[in-house]
C-alpha cells in the first residue's frame, strides 16, 4: 500500500473517530442529566460508559496515528503494539464500571431489603433519552463500520469503536424500555419490584455486557503477550509457506504466525539443500509477503535459514 494511501486510509479513520468522540461527549453529558433528573442508575451507567467512550476516542486518534510510524531506534519492530494496549486499558475500563455498577446495585437490593428508602424513579426524561440515544448510536456504528470496510477492514480501534457503539445503543435501549415497564407492574404479583427494578436492570444489563469487554481484554493482552495466532490462520499460512518453496529444494522446518494490533507478523523456519545467497532470501521473502498479505492483510514476514526447528514445549 503507498504512503498516500496510508495517509488517506488515516484520515477516514481520524474523521470517524472524532465524530464518534464528539457523539460520545453528548451522550455522556446527556445520560448524567437524565440520570439525575430521573434518578435512574441504569440511565447513569449508560451515560458513564458514553463517557468511557469519549475518552477512548480521543486516546483512539492518538493511537491511529502513531501506529502509521516505521520502526525507529525507539521502537525497532514498529507501533503496531500500541492499538492492542488501548484495547487492553479500555477494556479494563469499561469491566470497572460495570463492576462498580453491579456492586451499586446489589447495595441498593440490601438497603431495600433491610427497609430503607429507595429513591423513585421519575419516568418524563427517559423516553426523550432513550430515542435520542439509541440513534446516535446507531448512526455511530454505522458511520465506523462504513470507514473500517473503506480502510481495507484492518482497524482494531475501529473496530473497537464500532462495537462499543452497538453495546451503547443496545444499554440505552434495553435499559429504557425496562425502565418504562415498571409502572405497568404496579396492580400485579410483581409491584413489590417497583422500587428496586432499576438495580434489577442494572444488575441484568451490566451482566449480559461485561463478557464481551472481558474477551477483549483477554484478547488484546494476549497479543501483547506474543501469544501465537489461531490455529486456522496458521495453517493457512503453513500452506502458502509449503506452496511457496514446491520445486525450489527447500524444506519448511518451522513457522511462527502472531498477531499485534491490526498486523500480523510471520516468520518462516527454512533449511535449503543448495548454497543461497541473501539477495535470494530477500526475493523470496517478498514473494511470501505477498502470498501472505493477500491471505491476512497487514503482514511482515521474516525468513531464517536453520536446521532446527524451534524449541517448544
Amino acid at each position: 500500500m503507498s504512503e498516500a494511501s496510508d495517509k488517506s486510509m488515516a484520515k477516514l479513520e481520524r474523521d470517524s473517530l472524532e465524530t464518534g468522540k464528539w457523539g460520545n461527549l453528548f451522550m455522556a453529558c446527556a445520560g448524567i442529566l437524565a440520570a439525575w433528573t430521573s434518578n435512574s442508575d441504569a440511565i447513569l451507567v449508560d451515560g458513564l460508559y458514553s463517557g468511557v467512550n469519549f475518552l477512548s476516542a480521543i486516546v483512539a486518534a492518538r493511537v491511529g496515528m502513531s501506529i502509521l510510524r516505521q520502526p525507529d531506534q525507539k521502537r525497532p519492530f514498529g507501533y503496531d503494539a500500541d492499538e492492542a494496549i488501548y484495547v487492553t486499558f479500555r477494556s479494563m475500563a469499561l469491566i470497572g464500571i460495570l463492576a462498580f455498577a453491579i456492586f451499586n446495585a446489589i447495595s441498593k437490593i440490601i438497603r431495600y431489603s433491610l427497609g430503607g428508602d429507595v429513591p423513585a424513579l421519575n419516568f418524563g426524561p427517559i423516553l426523550l433519552y432513550v430515542i435520542a440515544m439509541v440513534t446516535i448510536c446507531a448512526g455511530l456504528a454505522l458511520l465506523h463500520h462504513w470507514t473500517y470496510v473503506k480502510t481495507g477492514r484492518r482497524s482494531e480501534v475501529l473496530i473497537t469503536e464500532r462495537r462499543a457503539a452497538i453495546v451503547d445503543g443496545v444499554l440505552s435501549g434495553a435499559a429504557g424500555v425496562a425502565l418504562l415497564m415498571v409502572p405497568f407492574l404496579k396492580g400485579t404479583a410483581f409491584e413489590f419490584l417497583v422500587p428496586i427494578a432499576d438495580a434489577i436492570v442494572v444488575l441484568i444489563l451490566s451482566t449480559m455486557i461485561l463478557p464481551a469487554p472481558i474477551r477483549a481484554f483477554r484478547s488484546a493482552l494476549g497479543e501483547i503477550a506474543g501469544e501465537s495466532a489461531t490455529a486456522e490462520k496458521i495453517n493457512v499460512v503453513r500452506q502458502a509457506l509449503t506452496d511457496s518453496v514446491a520445486g525450489l529444494n527447500v524444506k519448511v522446518v518451522d513457522l511462527a504466525v502472531m498477531k499485534l494490533g491490526r498486523r500480523y507478523t510471520v516468520v518462516g523456519y527454512l533449511n535449503p539443500d543448495n548454497v543461497v545467497l541473501a539477495k535470494d532470501v530477500d526475493r523470496f521473502n517478498d514473494g511470501f509477503n505477498e502470498r501472505c498479505a493477500k491471505i491476512l492483510g497487514d503482514v511482515r514476514t521474516e525468513i531464517i535459514l536453520t536446521q532446527k526447528p524451534r524449541q517448544l514445549v
